[in-house]
């Protein structure tokens, strides 16, 4: 239960009155950041990343148009499991080959993984990055989860979801021993903490990309760089042009702004498909 808020830190105590504080982070918990190819937009996400996160608490993937549920938030599948003996011996047929079989287990995708640390560790941030969110229908890979992703003013979802059979048994063993009464103590429930982050990018000029309906954007804070954002750190770079007596070298950054003036723009093409400093 929240005990006090601040506008540093959160204090909560637990019902087995355990005290946990943690530092907030100056950031919206879902953010997109989008724009031009080549604006940095990668770039930023990570360095911010980078800044607020130790390495062991933030990991990425990049989605894709074959990317689905099973794979962001967990499934059960295949495994193969090798057959051992009542006292542990591994099992060998005639011809001494190891003896296997198929079994299911579910299997986390990257949310559930960051969202069991995230439970387990209150005290600690998690951060999941999310590149090129729009190369997936992100209805799909998200399914059920898009409804926690409603927070309240305390940074947990607003509602909570009926957990899955697999989904509840997966929890039950990974949670075993933690108390979380939100949770529910079968684990019958499911919402994002406070301390779990989603961060993504996305360019939405490419062609072939699923489009995202206004109610699943509506939950993301979006920040736009622009074509000429960030371009301070190529000012100096130079490329080489043409070859022998017409080989010549010239700065980049004048070179691609040339390229977007003199001919994308006269074609009318739009901004977001022109090209950004880090091209």
């Amino acid at each position: 239960e929240i005990d006090r808020v601040s506008d540093k830190n959160i204090t909560f105590v637990s019902k087995k009155n355990i005290v946990y504080e943690r530092e907030l982070l100056p950031f919206p918990h879902q953010r997109i950041f989008f724009g031009a190819p080549g604006t940095g937009k990668s770039f930023e996400l990570n360095r911010q990343a980078v800044e607020n996160f130790k390495i062991d608490e933030y990991e990425r993937v990049t989605f894709h148009p074959n990317y689905m549920y099973g794979h962001f938030v967990g499934a059960f599948k295949p495994f193969p499991r090798i057959l051992k003996t009542a006292n542990g011996d591994i099992k060998k047929d005639a011809d001494g080959n190891i003896q296997e079989t198929i079994v299911y287990e579910y299997v986390p995708g990257i949310l559930m993984k960051q969202l069991i640390k995230a439970l387990k560790n209150p005290d600690k941030n998690y951060l999941i990055i999310i590149e090129e969110i729009n190369r997936s229908n992100v209805a799909a890979v998200f399914g059920d989860i898009f409804q926690l992703l409603d927070r309240n003013i305390d940074g947990n979802s607003e509602y909570d979801i009926t957990t899955s059979r697999e989904l509840q048994e997966y929890l039950k063993k990974e949670l075993r021993g933690i108390y979380n009464e939100r949770l529910g103590e079968d684990f019958s429930r499911l919402y994002l903490p406070f301390n779990l982050y989603i961060w993504a990018t996305m360019n939405s000029a490419d062609q072939g990309v699923y489009p995202m309906d206004t109610a699943f954007k509506r939950r993301w804070n979006f920040t736009y760089l622009g074509i000429n954002d960030n371009e301070e750190g190529i000012l100096e770079r130079e490329v080489s042009l043409g070859r022998g007596e017409y080989a010549r070298t010239v700065k980049w950054n004048e070179l691609r702004k040339s390229i977007n003036i003199e001919l994308l723009e006269e074609c009318k093409v739009n901004e977001d498909k022109l090209l950004g400093p880090y091209f």
